[in-house]
């Protein structure tokens, strides 16, 4: 005699979806809403640096990370644009590991005269003697920093740049910290010397190749680079009247920069922080700077082979190194637009 299935009753629906959510498994609508949630809270630093991210910065030693971060980490604590992008008003916890405390304060009263702001905002914090996740753990609770920097990654612990592994448990032990404080870390870092002259002889640079290139050569460990959801390029610039340039690769959203940098220097010629340029001062070339600067807002490839008085290929190069420098957008195909000039601090 057969017998027939007894049916077997699934959960309702809302019930499901709070087991799945427990088990941190999303349904589509779920992850709609986590996705409007993420986007809605703001950025440390806008297009390059997420609330609840981290970021690896990756450059030669002695080539000024230390201020240039500085005046980032300052921007935040005052809530004022850092080389023309906007920031969130926040707490930044800086762990200056290198420079001592002369050096430190050396640092942030040049970039305070730089950027002209009267006193030190409150927001600003530093520390010299944290070197462990415990510490920084209780530091965090206690100051709810919007942005921890470790300047640098090697010094505050050089097995994490020698060992996969271990840098892999850094890493996840600093995630935590971002989903449970909403903290966004960068970690500055050095790269290979040896390598470095290896690439640039093959003929790149940060000034033609990707970001993501470059990082290749960042010192030991490849887990910092990997796992990282900024990653950020410092090198010298080969432009005559810029020291640096900046790359940077945020993962999802892709590429920002280059950004060229000059130093600005007070009366008695001592480097107090850094200028972004525009990208018309780096055309070097006064016929592309008056052609640029007669061209409309929105325009055409047409419109700008009138305006530069050239042929297709002479106009293609031109635009090709508008975009580069940032000046320029192609918001479609055959269109062009003229992107605004970053505010300078």
């Amino acid at each position: 005699m057969s017998s027939t299935p007894t049916a077997v009753s699934s959960p309702s629906a809302p019930a499901l979806e709070e087991t799945l959510q427990r088990l941190h498994v999303y349904t589509p609508e779920t992850l709609d809403s986590l996705c409007i949630r993420e986007g809605q809270k703001p950025s440390v630093v806008d297009g390059l640096i997420p609330a609840g991210s981290i970021g690896l910065v990756a450059g030669d030693s002695g080539l000024g990370k230390s201020p240039l971060f500085y005046q980032l980490a300052l921007c935040v604590a005052a809530g004022i644009p850092w080389l023309g992008m906007r920031t969130v008003q926040a707490a930044v916890l800086y762990l200056d590991l290198e420079n001592g405390w002369s050096g430190s304060r050396a640092l942030r009263d040049s970039v305070l005269r730089h950027l002209g702001l009267q006193g030190c905002p409150p927001g600003f914090l530093c520390a010299q003697d944290i070197r462990d996740l415990r510490t920084l753990t209780a530091a965090i609770e206690a100051a709810k920093p919007a942005l921890v920097v470790i300047d640098s990654l090697r010094s505050f612990d050089f097995k994490v740049e020698e060992n996969n592994r271990q840098a892999g448990e850094f890493l996840q032990a600093l995630r935590k910290l971002c989903q449970q404080y909403g903290v966004s870390f960068l970690l500055i870092h050095h790269i290979k010397k040896q390598e470095k002259k290896t690439f640039l002889q093959g003929g790149a640079s940060l000034e033609t190749d990707p970001v993501v290139q470059w990082m290749a050569l960042a010192c030991g460990a490849r887990a910092p680079v990997n796992q990282s959801d900024v990653r950020i390029g410092v090198d010298r610039s080969s432009k005559p009247n810029a020291c640096l340039i900046i790359r940077g690769h945020v993962r999802i959203t892709g590429e920002v920069g280059p950004f060229y940098l000059e130093r600005a220097f007070d009366d008695d010629e001592q480097p107090i922080g850094y200028k972004r340029l525009s990208g018309v001062e780096l055309l070097d070339n006064k016929d592309q700077q008056s052609a640029f600067d007669k061209l409309p807002l929105a325009f055409s490839f047409k419109e700008a082979k009138a305006s530069y008085g050239r042929h297709d290929q002479a106009t293609a190069d031109f635009l090709s190194k508008c975009l580069r420098f940032g000046i320029l957008r192609k918001p479609t195909k055959g269109r062009y637009e003229k992107v605004p000039r970053a505010t300078p601090e």
